[in-house]
């Protein structure tokens, strides 16, 4: 694991040093000593957030007292360390100011950053100048080092942790990162699946590699990485937390191996992790591998981010550890994760067979395996929306085709005409206000009414105003149950490349089954682009693609009987964090732990929670009209966050800034 250690390096005096100038009798009495002031790899020292190297010059003196501070901030890898802690060391060299010649050399002290491993708190020590160091080299330094360690909250089944007080404004990312095993790829999706207030599925707010953003863009997915050779987070979900829909109870985050024959638990260099944004600094890790039950599973619930209470901004991730054997994307395990909310929603209804498909191009399903007791909604509703990008105003509309076994035109639905000839689809016209469930376009369909001379109803989106599709940032289709509001399908096109040039879209199909199905309603995605301002264009696109792609009789989902009655599926109990022991007390104390348990919730403890005050600072600065004060502000706020200040202390000495800043602006 890799640690962020922050040292504040203060040269408090030094005593002895080696008399450099010479009095009025030619005898080396005293000098003008300064310590220029180096790291191990080169890494910058900081001093009120400018870059340092060296403390001030203290004239005519072998017994310097400075207080000068310096911080530094590195990440280490913990295996690293308690190998080699001694390699960790700051090295102080000694001169002597000279205004007319080159300053001369007094020694070097050997100051360990180290000593005792990864252990906080502040020791203060006198540290020899090295004799053979410089001529005649003399004396000690007395150096304070007070070690931070910003060490990533491991989680684990059970942990409740807070994010709102770790973050500024409420900005997280999820990232998943793993390794391709040899030379092999492998492909891991994550997804977030939104859960609403009531319990129900929120299509619209769930991201994954398919939907990567929702409508307000407070989630958004980074794309769907194949292979697992990329640097750093192989894919991301960014959110923006006080932004998220107040609908929007909770968002589980589900891992699953989209690569056949692939499970979890052969993955092992597969990790999990809470960052905040957009400093990118892990708040929490979690390994899916170490996870025994992941050995045999294709998908892991990870964790829940959820609202500590209806309508409240306070956000609370918790882990769930549970997995799956056989499932490669999330729309089978909705009643697992309505399950999982039953600690927020007591009266939640679950049914143990509800799914949605999460369609890919090409893949085709039976409708009644994703109903309910297999009986299809009468009507089903088939939603279109899409979004815009650059503030184009293109006017599109969707319509429906409608044609019999040899592929020949049996019907139109669109604009000018909204209602079938059979009366069994009916057209809801343009909805550019949108609904619930985000739809720009919609339609009905009485499949029971479905005249038998019809086989196939395509679906298609046309820009009537001629206007090129390539401003189009996402399609999406989407076949629910309009009563119920319950999806039984859904598709997403974020590539607009594809459009480009085009003025249409044939989205989708939904055409009788074979033989053996008979009765029975099937929908298969199409996603090609063509061309055409109104459906009576793309009639022969969508009969060209049906002769060239004979749908196929669909495979059945694989049949599972889970029971979702009593505790089998419920959060874990709450586990108190507790941050791990030093092996032993350093000198000056230990430093205060930095997250607490209150509530049943583990949150950041408020004696080092100083960075919602930094933030104030920066906000402060960003409209002061003094840049010199702007500057000593924003210092101190630095200052105070890495030396992790209590609130009080931070509060008492920003009110003596803030009259600063009054004195400064009169003063102009």
């Amino acid at each position: 694991m890799t640690f962020k250690v922050k040292f504040k390096i203060t040269i408090l005096q030094a005593s002895g040093l080696v008399a450099k100038d010479k009095n009025m009798f030619g005898k080396k009495t005293t000098s003008d000593p300064y310590i220029k002031i180096s790291v191990p790899r080169g890494l910058p020292l900081k001093k009120h957030g400018k870059v340092t190297n060296q403390t001030a010059v203290v004239m005519k003196s072998v017994d310097p007292v400075w207080k000068d501070e310096a911080f530094l901030t590195s990440d280490y890898n913990d295996t690293h360390i308690s190998k080699d802690t001694q390699s960790f060391f700051a090295e102080l060299k000694i001169f002597d100011y000279d205004l007319a010649s080159a300053d001369d050399p007094m020694g070097t002290v050997y100051v360990p950053l180290l000593p005792n491993g990864i252990i906080e708190g502040t020791t203060t020590q006198w540290y020899p100048v090295e004799p053979k160091s410089a001529k005649n080299a003399t004396g000690q330094v007395q150096v304070q080092i007070q070690v931070m360690v910003d060490q990533p909250v491991t989680l684990g089944k059970g942990s409740a942790l807070s994010v709102s007080g770790l973050t500024v404004n409420n900005k997280i990312k999820v990232g998943l990162a793993w390794d391709m095993l040899g030379h092999k790829h492998v492909d891991l999706d994550a997804s977030c699946v939104a859960l609403l207030h009531d319990g129900q599925l929120s299509l619209e707010n769930t991201v994954y590699y398919g939907n990567p953003t929702n409508a307000n863009e407070s989630i958004v997915h980074s794309g769907d990485e194949k292979s697992g050779d990329k640097k750093g987070d192989d894919e991301s979900i960014f959110f923006h937390l006080d932004r998220v829909p107040p609908q929007v109870l909770a968002l589980y985050i589900v891992l699953t191996v989209a690569t056949p024959g692939m499970k979890l638990g052969q993955i092992k260099s597969a990790q999990f992790r809470v960052a905040t944004v957009p400093s990118d600094e892990t708040i929490c890790v979690y390994k899916p591998a170490d996870n025994a039950l992941s050995e045999n599973a294709t998908a892991m619930f990870m964790v829940r981010i959820g609202r500590s209470a209806p309508n409240s901004n306070e956000w609370v991730i918790r882990p769930i550890e549970e997995t799956h054997p056989t499932a490669r994307d999330f729309g089978g395990l909705i009643p697992y994760l309505k399950s999982y909310t039953k600690d927020l929603v007591p009266n939640i209804r679950v049914n143990p067979t509800e799914r949605v498909a999460i369609m890919r191009k090409n893949g085709n399903i039976r409708l009644a395996d994703y109903c309910a007791g297999e009986q299809l909604p009468d009507p089903v509703t088939f939603g279109l929306a899409w979004d815009i990008t650059g503030g184009q105003n293109i006017d599109l509309d969707a319509s429906a085709i409608c044609l019999d076994s040899d592929l020949n035109l049996v019907d139109e639905v669109w604009f000018k005409k909204l209602k079938s000839s059979d009366g069994s689809i009916v057209h809801h016209g343009d909805e550019r206000e949108g609904d619930e469930h985000g739809d720009d376009e919609k339609m009905d369909i009485y499949l029971n009414k479905v005249s038998q001379r019809i086989q196939y109803i395509g679906f298609c989106i046309n820009s009537y105003s001629g206007q090129e599709l390539d401003d189009v940032a996402r399609a999406f289709c989407h076949l629910f149950d309009s009563e119920t509001k319950t999806d039984i399908a859904s598709y997403a096109l974020t590539n607009s490349a594809e459009l480009d040039k085009h003025t249409a879209l044939v989205m989708g199909c939904l055409y009788r089954g074979s033989s053996e199905l008979a009765g029975d309603w099937c929908l298969c995605i199409i996603s090609e682009a063509a061309h055409g301002r109104t459906v009576k264009d793309n009639v022969d696109e969508l009969q060209n693609f049906l002769r060239r792609h004979p749908p196929q009789a669909p495979s059945h989902p694989q049949a599972e009987e889970i029971s979702v009655a009593g505790d089998t599926y419920q959060m874990p109990a709450f586990v108190p964090y507790e941050e791990p022991t030093p092996a032993a007390a350093p000198t000056g104390g230990a430093a205060p732990k930095k997250m607490i348990n209150v509530n049943g919730v583990t949150k950041l403890n408020p004696e080092v929670s100083c960075l919602v005050l930094a933030a104030c600072c920066v906000c402060i600065v960003s409209n002061c009209v003094c840049p010199h004060v702007a500057d000593v502000l924003f210092n101190f706020a630095v200052e105070k966050v890495e030396s992790r200040a209590s609130e009080v202390v931070v509060t008492a000495a920003l009110l003596e800034f803030f009259s600063q800043l009054q004195v400064a602006r009169f003063e102009m």
